[in-house]
């Protein structure tokens, strides 16, 4: 069975996307198109994933109206490889991002350069640093705001609501002058959720403190005293968390009710997705980057198209490597660069999944300076339809695990499941040297010292 899964993935490789014909657009223009990311969330923090709170219910409300993935997975645990692979259709192995001191390769084809060389106009409404125009990801959008890509302390939700919104009254206002003007792509990444999480009382899920914790810790203090935090400070640290996600539900609910309001949304294509999820813990870690554990990279995955089954939940995995060939094939766009992934279009109905690939996700992740190398974390991952085998890079050690008896990852079974470790393990090894035939060297850009403390207070240099 993976070996057939293998064949299949390989072959991903040396063909264009798919361009099947069930995801085209019946009209005269090719569909609009909302691509809304939300860093770090959670899977098990979003409603229709089953949160035991009410976290999501416009992202829920969206989720009923479109083609839901149940188990979709991020390339990698961290924003900047894992939107890359969004962007490129290629996993980190071989588009290269493994610093916060890469830049995406200029060579490299994106999703917004095929989409615009197809006649749409492209723009992007980012909030994090880490996908700003000095990483690259600018490249192929029309117009690309990052104003709201603030330091770890700024709320920027309403900002980037507010500017998306007037993404589309702008559109909308040329489509009323000419009815046959070009379609949209428009990129929109919300970052609150990830830390700081800063209290909403509006949302009132948080108390005003527990333990040690007031909600005013910096990350790496929080990781300082993270082997001696009691589940009640965990706990708090998790209802801010759902706080900030409550939050931003509120203006991806504001951006989506605005597509209806001015008549965009019945053709167009909206995908909402994460980067990756948070870690309270789970496996000895607080925060992300550092592991392939389900709560850092079994993400949502929500696709509302022209033939997507409202209400339909995708049951096998899939992978947002996956994004940027889904998203040409639903464009009509015929001519396509070859990608690491199918489209996903023949499995938004029921029917289409029977050969859902195993996927794979990656950590390459290298710290900015050698004092801080206890932060670097070299580690794959492979997925299938019933066990996830995780391989640590420089010591081999691999764990397996059964996602459908154990989906939280407490029993590792390589030892008495060795058959499917030996089974497991080629078809990974193989995989990972077909995508780096082809890998590209990022640029390594240098960072300022006010660069660098940021990149700290957001968790990413040192521990």
């Amino acid at each position: 069975m993976l070996m057939r899964l293998f064949s299949y993935v390989i072959g991903c490789l040396l063909i264009a996307a798919l361009t099947a014909g069930c995801g085209s657009h019946s009209g005269t223009r090719p569909p609009d198109i909302v691509l809304i990311v939300v860093d770090t969330l959670r899977l098990e923090d979003v409603g229709c994933y089953g949160a035991a709170r009410p976290t999501t219910p416009n992202i829920d409300a969206l989720a009923a109206r479109s083609a839901r993935f149940a188990r979709a997975y991020s390339t990698s645990p961290w924003t900047m490889p894992a939107v890359a692979s969004m962007f490129t259709g290629l996993h980190p192995s071989t588009h290269g991002i493994r610093t916060v001191r890469h830049r995406l390769p200029e060579e490299l084809t994106t999703l917004a350069e095929v989409l615009s060389a197809n006649g749409y106009a492209c723009w992007g409404v980012i909030s994090h640093a880490l996908i700003s125009t000095r990483y690259g990801f600018d490249q192929g959008f029309d117009l690309y705001f990052q104003d709201e890509a603030g330091e770890h302390d700024h709320v920027s939700t309403a900002g980037v609501t507010r500017r998306a919104i007037e993404l589309l009254e702008r559109a909308a206002a040329d489509r009323r002058d000419d009815p046959d003007g070009p379609p949209f792509f428009l990129f929109t990444h919300y970052f609150d959720p990830h830390y700081d999480w800063i209290r909403h009382p509006e949302v009132g899920f948080a108390a005003p403190a527990a333990g040690r914790l007031d909600g005013t810790q910096e990350i790496l203090e929080l990781r300082e005293m993270d082997p001696a935090l009691t589940p009640e400070e965990l706990g708090f640290l998790r209802d801010l968390y759902d706080e900030e996600i409550r939050h931003t539900d509120a203006g991806v609910g504001r951006l989506l009710a605005r597509l209806d309001a001015l008549g965009l949304a019945d053709d167009a294509v909206v995908v909402l997705a994460a980067d990756h999820g948070e870690a309270f813990m789970d496996h000895g870690w607080l925060g992300h980057t550092q592991n392939l554990h389900e709560e850092l990279v079994h993400v949502p995955l929500i696709v509302r198209a022209p033939g997507a089954e409202p209400g339909y939940v995708v049951p096998g995995p899939a992978s947002t490597v996956a994004l940027t060939p889904t998203l040409l094939d639903l464009a009509g766009v015929a001519k396509t660069p070859a990608f690491q992934a199918a489209s996903l279009v023949p499995r938004l109905k029921p029917g289409g999944d029977a050969d859902a690939p195993a996927v794979l996700s990656e950590v390459d992740f290298t710290a900015i300076r050698q004092v801080y190398s206890g932060k670097n974390a070299y580690q794959k991952a492979l997925i299938g339809d019933r066990f996830k085998l995780i391989r640590d890079d420089p010591t081999g050690r691999v764990q397996l695990f059964d996602l459908g008896d154990d989906p939280t990852e407490r029993r590792d079974l390589a030892a008495e499941r060795s058959d499917v470790v030996q089974r497991m393990l080629p078809v990974m090894s193989g995989l990972l040297g077909e995508l780096r035939r082809g890998t590209f060297d990022a640029d390594e850009i240098q960072l300022t010292p006010k660069q660098i403390e940021a990149l700290r207070s957001l968790g990413y240099v040192g521990r």
